[in-house]
């Protein structure tokens, strides 16, 4: 998805070592290598963690002049690298998603037992009104009612956390200490970190109490509860809305150390969960190869909304084309005895609109 990130088409390891299935990944620097020969099995669902990233992070901005394509289709190239250096809004929603990727998916895959080392949350969770008591077993939570509470499988997020900051954050950290780089591309590096971190805390933030009733007869004798992480795509949604509430900071020097700082103190301090972006992002209206950007020529829009799927907005203004294709399809369906269904033809009229 960005530099750093793992393109492999088949994630078949057979008989092969570590170290000849490393080479095989695609924009690895030296930490990532070394993290892959020593976690080879985990490598699966890192992949599987970047390509989420890169659909949810297409999902999420579809109706947008920027669509996060970050690969172009034609030549299947990486494109975004540079636009994604210049410190943007969207470069901190890329840094963020592609961190929580890695982390949800290898904190699921690890639920489920398909990683070997890693499993369920081991830790011990404090249960009102009890004692505290081993993980995995069954306590009573209320006397009177005679309810036991049993904890179950949660999603261990911190290990998942772990493992996206020791892979993700690995791309950044050898960028930005590299000899070659300019100042201000290591105090990037800073900003580049804490959009990882920022993505990672909302895994975090978004876990949610699950319980399970066992009984007689549909009662809650016994209750078997854990913590869940939501679908990707609610996650999604959420570093959306941080992308959408991003704080505009700078970078001031304490001694040899680069600190972020917001621009503007009049407004609410950056804490670690939220985006930050040093640089105003371009309008995205018209192609620009230097940065990957497409523009929105040939983009399709809807013509009937004043949001950001709108023709109006999404066309800069340029204008749309409208396109009315004529289809057929099957209609007014009935269920015949014994045993069909008998459908008839109807024709409807699809009306599109694309950027001039």
């Amino acid at each position: 998805m960005r530099k750093g990130s793992v393109g492999l088409s088949s994630s078949n390891i057979g008989n092969r070592s570590a170290g000849s299935f490393c080479k095989e990944l695609k924009g690895l620097n030296k930490r990532q290598m070394r993290f892959c020969r020593k976690n080879v099995g985990l490598m699966d669902s890192v992949r599987r963690g970047a390509q989420s990233s890169y659909t949810e992070c297409q999902y999420q901005f579809h109706k947008r002049r920027w669509n996060c394509t970050l690969i172009d289709p034609l030549t299947h190239k990486v494109i975004g690298d540079v636009l994604l250096a210049e410190g943007t809004r969207e470069s901190a929603f890329v840094h963020a998603i592609s961190a929580a990727g890695v982390s949800y998916r290898v904190t699921r895959d690890c639920a489920k037992g398909l990683n070997e080392g890693c499993g369920c949350d081991q830790t011990r969770h404090e249960i009102p009104e009890l004692s505290t008591e081993s993980v995995h077993t069954i306590v009573p939570r209320d006397s009177a009612k005679q309810e036991f509470v049993s904890e179950g499988c949660s999603d261990n997020v911190k290990y998942g956390n772990l493992i996206s900051r020791e892979f993700v954050d690995a791309a950044d950290k050898a960028h930005g200490k590299a000899k070659s780089n300019s100042s201000a591309q290591a105090e990037q590096t800073v900003v580049n970190l804490h959009n990882n971190r920022a993505g990672r805390e909302a895994l975090g933030a978004s876990l949610r109490r699950e319980c399970k009733c066992h009984g007689i007869s549909g009662s809650c004798e016994i209750k078997t509860c854990w913590d869940a992480l939501p679908s990707f795509r609610e996650i999604g949604a959420t570093i959306k809305d941080k992308f959408d509430g991003a704080t505009a900071v700078q970078i001031v020097m304490e001694g040899d150390k680069p600190r972020i700082q917001g621009k503007n103190n009049q407004y609410r301090r950056h804490t670690n969960a939220d985006l930050v972006f040093t640089s105003d992002s371009p309008d995205y209206c018209l192609p620009n190869p230097s940065l990957g950007i497409l523009g929105t020529k040939g983009r399709e829009c809807n013509a009937t909304s004043y949001g950001t799927d709108g023709c109006e907005l999404l066309c800069c203004g340029r204008g749309y084309e409208r396109e009315v294709k004529v289809v057929q399809e099957k209609c007014n369906c009935k269920f015949v005895y014994c045993c069909k269904v008998v459908c008839e033809q109807c024709t409807r009229s699809i009306e599109r609109h694309y950027c001039l």
